[in-house]
């Protein structure tokens, strides 16, 4: 079967290491964990720079989704109580009509993070090729890389008391930043069905990430960020077209 991540992840070890190579240039140790953490860093802003566009349209998609409850909710009203299938698919259809009339793609939000995912799983499989010496030259100073006693190649639960404790730390961070980032999305929002449950979801994500290696939790932690700083900064700089 054919590597379909095998593209994605030879850009990502470049951009990585091209980011690294950048760094030691302007003094940094190249040895020094906290250098490769700074291009993971930097590999973030990149990636997510270049999905500002969607982030942008996509958040004018909320605002425009926030502006249409009211008449979303007569739709429903006038659905309410009528179980038989030509109501339900009357209403579904003024509903997508609706949609369309105001140029709202409600799928739209999540394309950011459909792009993001096979940059996330790339990330995993050169970090796990680094730790075990069989990624590319450039790449493979990783495996030797630590931050606070943390290998950055090593799972956060595969490394000792030092990796356990950078790792939790950041995967702290990381679910600290995703409930902030719901809460703010909230705001001024109809309450979700579930509301309260959904802002669980970034703790049970973060005990998964126990498993994955440290360098990938910090990309994680510096995404969630950027991510919260998006969310503070979208409602101020973008109104409805």
């Amino acid at each position: 079967m054919p590597d379909l991540l095998a593209p994605v992840r030879s850009a990502v070890e470049a951009l990585l290491t091209w980011f690294h190579t950048t760094l030691t240039g302007i003094g940094l140790d190249p040895a020094a964990g906290l250098t490769w953490l700074a291009a993971v860093a930097l590999l973030v802003v990149a990636v997510r720079a270049l999905l500002l566009p969607l982030a942008v349209r996509s958040f004018r998609s909320t605002l425009r989704m926030r502006a249409l409850q009211p008449e979303l909710a007569a739709i429903r009203d006038r659905a309410k109580g009528r179980t038989d299938l030509a109501s339900r698919r009357r209403m579904a259809e003024e509903t997508a009509a609706l949609y369309r009339e105001r140029g709202i793609r409600p799928l739209a939000s999540f394309l950011p993070l459909l792009i993001q995912v096979p940059l996330f799983l790339a990330l995993v499989q050169a970090l796990e090729a680094a730790a075990h010496s069989t990624g590319g030259a450039a790449i493979g100073s990783f495996a030797a890389a630590a931050v606070f006693g943390a290998p950055l190649a090593v799972t956060a639960l595969g490394g000792g008391v030092p990796s356990a404790v950078v790792g939790f730390a950041l995967l702290l961070l990381t679910a600290g930043a995703q409930v902030l980032t719901q809460h703010l999305a909230s705001v001024g929002a109809a309450p979700a069905p579930g509301g309260r449950l959904l802002l669980l979801l970034p703790l049970v994500t973060a005990a998964s990430g126990l498993a994955f290696p440290v360098g990938v939790i910090a990309y994680w932690a510096c995404s969630a960020l950027f991510t919260l700083g998006q969310q503070l900064l979208l409602p101020r700089l973008v109104r409805i077209a």
